[in-house]
């Protein structure tokens, strides 16, 4: 297996569960400089950033596949969007065979575990009971530095054309926020709450299996129940949304 891995020791400070602050270490980082932290919760490798442009761009370019640019501006270090669960899996799968190892998206009891849920896999993820008092960024209440939600800044932008409830802050992004702008949460892992939605691996409406998963808020959602850690939103595999990018998982 061909040594593209480069590993190394990064400490970074990330808030535990009690509010004080933990040391997180990188694991490594992969041929596209992403970095990934050792989750013990989970068993696995979880890349601490959303899929950047500049990660997703050499594969767009590989495979010829069409992506659409959105309608604001962003730069490399900003989370690509416009990319659909088919498309994801794929990068996952180009990546793979690319530095001869296994990656995957997050699953969807996984993204629970990580948010903190006891959720209990009998029970279908659209009819998960909802995590009163549990967000996508704990149990701590919100503020303009937990995430980027839909909030004053992208009310000041889309007042006049979109129809949404905005949070009474400003995290100073109407739009999506470079990766890695707010603190990591207890796991070392940046957005985790907010700037896009993430698709993870499940279906949404088992045994029909017709949607497919979203998670973990974005700068779109400022609704109290898209802000609850068990939100799920349904999607089309094949959708494309300006909200909704991927976070990546490494098999060692």
């Amino acid at each position: 297996m061909p040594r593209l891995l480069t590993a190394f020791a990064l400490l970074l400070l990330a808030p535990c569960a009690s509010g004080q602050l933990t040391k997180i270490e990188t694991t490594f980082t992969n041929s596209l400089e992403m970095p990934f932290v050792r989750v013990a919760s989970i068993g696995a490798l979880v890349c601490r950033y959303e899929t950047r442009v500049k990660d997703y761009q050499p594969f767009a370019a590989a495979t010829n596949v069409e992506w659409k640019k959105p309608e604001f501006p962003q730069t490399a270090d900003h989370p690509a969007i416009n990319v659909s669960f088919t498309e994801a899996q794929a990068f996952c799968d180009w990546l793979g065979k690319k530095e001869g190892r296994k990656y995957r998206l997050l699953t969807d009891q996984e993204w629970s575990v990580l948010a903190g849920l006891q959720e209990k896999e009998s029970i279908a993820p659209n009819q998960q009971p909802a995590s009163t008092g549990v967000h996508h960024w704990g149990k701590g209440p919100l503020s303009k530095e937990v995430g980027n939600f839909c909030d004053e800044a992208f009310g000041k932008k889309y007042r006049n054309s979109y129809d949404a409830k905005w949070l009474e802050m400003d995290d100073g992004h109407p739009d999506t926020a470079p990766v890695g702008s707010y603190p990591a949460d207890a796991n070392g892992l940046y957005d985790f709450a907010g700037n896009v939605w993430e698709w993870v691996d499940g279906w949404y409406d088992p045994p029909h299996n017709t949607l497919r998963i979203v998670r973990g808020g974005s700068f779109r959602a400022g609704s109290e129940k898209r802000l609850l850690a068990s939100f799920r939103g349904p999607d089309p595999h094949n959708v494309h949304l300006d909200s909704v990018g991927f976070r990546i998982v490494c098999m060692e």
